[in-house]
């Protein structure tokens, strides 16, 4: 234990001693970068008006001093604006860049790796550490500083759910080990100024929501900024190298040894170390942040050179696997071939889920048939409203969920109700008026609706699927998620899937594949009402790249999926990477 202590700071006080240090040699470094840079382009520019005015030389005696303190000025002046803009917002783009949200503790996953990061708290004698979580189903790891300069570590869904517990502990360690020495401040500074880039770059290159004008005058804007743009990637591409060709691989090294010091399991590091690598960790456009990964997202292509000891700031993955490897009397294809035998007894322990009518009695099948032809039945009770559309014709009918979900309502539109053969303005009915205070207050449109199945209007119930809590119908097995929690079901695969499923994914997978047999396979979907708020689904596809139906409910954030969509989902999600 002294061992492990003599390699951390003494103190708090001594890490922020230690940032103040890195601090000023950045910002040296950041004025001497601007120097150059800004020197070379004015120099340029010089020579090329000498070329248009002979005999004019910019840099003899007595204009060089104003050259020279003009480039001083220039170069200090965008330090400073640089530098405190990094300070000031360079963290918060970093965690909304990547999505990540505080763990919740609701969440078994969520919670153990809350359990971890408390223990290796304490293990290294930091006063305080924040958890995040990031929506990805890679496996992959960061440390940061956070908004208000407290140290925090992120993981990523697909690590939550790749990773044991040993080698949860081993990545928290890692991760502890960076903020410790110093190189999280140094890498999240780092990040924060080429960050300033890469929000000029996004802001030239958004298009305004809402434009007036020809078509012509948005063609000129785009061709307007597109140079700006290249040049902010430009010179958040360069200022990256710059300043991690200052940073030494050891630290990651130094890390990683350290890690072992306060985990005492150099076999586990290893293991999650390889599993990242496997997945490629990548986690969309985040070329700013990769010196804070545990694994940088174009890992498979550095090898152990000169050049990549020069401009990258992770060493190979197979040297790291190495000398991990090398502390326990290993090799690497030992602790390679251990993660594959423990994936082989993941997979022989998951329970298989069968489809929904599999196994099921012709008794039953025919009981939940009467139930949705019922649930039918009384929904078209309920369809007594028509809208009159702009060319005067009447549109529907529809149920009150439905005809306030409509894009076209507005209070002032004129309906019909076809119950009490009355028309007027939608605000003259008090149904509707009801309904839209309802909506106000965040109530349900029909509370005697709330919680029941949309397709056989069986009362939900709550349950646990991959760890996250959804509802679930009772007959037909349709099941209600959230949208924040897909990334977490896809990401988990405690469960195991028979046959008759994987044929229907299959299915669906020959279908994405070839769009004339879309109509025949995907099922065609009634509109329904969402089981919370109580307006109309949305029939839309999944996303752009799994586009078969589901019902969605952009109010209340959920997606129902009718009976085996959703193992279908996490079925065509596993096949695509395998």
């Amino acid at each position: 234990m002294a061992k492990t202590q003599s390699n951390l700071p003494a103190s708090y006080w001594e890490l922020q001693k230690k940032q103040k240090s890195i601090s000023a040699f950045l910002f040296i470094l950041l004025f001497v970068f601007y120097l150059a840079a800004f020197g070379l382009l004015l120099a340029v520019i010089l020579l090329g008006t000498q070329v248009f005015l002979p005999g004019s030389n910019p840099f003899s005696s007595p204009h060089f001093y104003l050259y020279a303190a003009g480039i001083i000025s220039i170069a200090a002046a965008v330090t400073v604006i640089n530098f405190l803009q990094a300070k000031k917002t360079g963290t918060s783009y970093i965690l909304s860049n990547l999505r990540a949200y505080p763990p919740d503790p609701g969440d078994r996953y969520h919670l153990s790796f809350i359990n971890v990061a408390d223990e290796m708290k304490i293990s290294s004698g930091l006063p305080r550490l924040k958890t995040y979580i990031i929506p990805s189903v890679n496996v992959n790891s960061l440390s940061l500083l956070d908004r208000d300069n407290i140290p925090a570590i992120a993981v990523t869904e697909g690590l939550l759910a790749e990773a044991s517990r040993d080698e949860l502990q081993a990545v928290v360690a890692h991760e502890v080990a960076h903020i410790t020495k110093g190189d999280t401040f140094l890498f999240t500074l780092i990040c924060s100024l080429t960050a300033f880039y890469e929000k000029l770059k996004d802001s030239l290159e958004k298009e305004p929501e809402y434009q007036q004008g020809p078509q012509l005058s948005r063609s000129s804007h785009r061709s307007t900024s597109a140079p700006l743009a290249y040049v902010a990637s430009s010179i958040s591409f360069l200022l990256i190298k710059f300043l991690t060709m200052l940073v030494s691989q050891n630290r990651e090294l130094l890390a990683d040894a350290t890690a072992v010091e306060l985990s005492r399991d150099p076999a586990a590091l290893s293991r999650i170390i390889y599993k990242a690598w496997v997945a490629n960790s990548y986690l969309g456009d985040t070329s700013i942040l990769m010196p804070l990964f545990l694994v940088p997202p174009d890992s498979k292509e550095i090898a152990d050179s000169s050049w990549s000891r020069l401009f990258n700031t992770h060493p190979p993955v197979e040297k790291r696997l190495g000398l991990l490897a090398a502390m326990i009397h290993r090799s690497v294809e030992e602790i390679k071939n251990e993660v594959r035998h423990q994936e082989k007894l993941r997979e022989e322990s998951r329970r298989v889920i069968k489809a929904s009518t599999e196994g099921d009695s012709p008794e039953k099948e025919k009981a939940i048939l009467n139930l949705k032809e019922q649930a039918e039945n009384e929904l078209h009770k309920t369809e007594v409203w028509e809208i009159r559309q702009a060319k005067g014709q009447w549109a529907g009918p529809y149920t009150l969920g439905a005809l306030i979900s409509l894009p076209a309502f507005s209070p002032a539109v004129r309906v019909r109700n076809l119950k009490e053969n009355r028309e007027g303005q939608a605000r003259e009915f008090p149904q509707i008026r009801f309904a839209l205070y309802r909506q106000v207050k965040n109530q349900p449109v029909d509370p005697a609706s709330v919680n029941r199945c949309p397709v056989c209007q069986a009362p939900l119930q709550k349950s646990f699927y991959e760890g996250v809590q959804t509802k679930t119908c009772p007959v037909c097995s349709g099941r209600l998620v959230s949208m924040e929690d897909i990334e977490k079901i896809l990401a988990r695969q405690e469960y195991d899937f028979s046959p008759q499923l994987k044929e229907k994914a299959s299915l669906y997978q020959e279908a994405l594949l070839d769009p004339g047999k879309r109509n025949t396979t995907f099922p065609q979907k009634k509109l329904k009402p969402c089981p919370s708020c109580g307006l109309q689904l949305a029939v839309k596809p999944f996303n752009y790249y799994y586009v078969f139906p589901v019902y969605k409910c952009y109010k209340c954030r959920v997606i129902w999926f009718e009976p085996d969509e959703l193992e279908i989902l996490q079925l065509l999600f596993k096949g695509r990477d395998e």
